[in-house]
């Protein structure tokens, strides 16, 4: 019973740092729009993406995001 509550609780945060992962690569201003319970904001604010530096800062975490997800299926997947 525990084993299966840890593994939804593994997918469920997985697909939310996902969603928030893919939405930060590909629009960082509709990243922006979504619901507060959904996005992982920590110390980003819309201000920063005025600056060029802001959008490239954003894309980047979202690809970091997404790549640390790879790995961490790759390597589940292959032990």
């Amino acid at each position: 019973m525990m084993l299966t509550v840890d593994w939804c609780w593994a997918i469920l945060i997985g697909l939310i740092m996902a969603i928030n992962a893919v939405f930060m690569l590909f629009s960082p201003r509709a990243w922006f729009r979504l619901p507060g319970w959904l996005r992982a904001q920590g110390s980003f604010t819309e201000d920063r993406l005025a600056t060029r530096w802001g959008v490239i800062h954003v894309r980047l975490t979202g690809a970091m995001i997404l790549a640390a997800i790879a790995w961490v299926l790759y390597e589940m997947l292959l032990s």
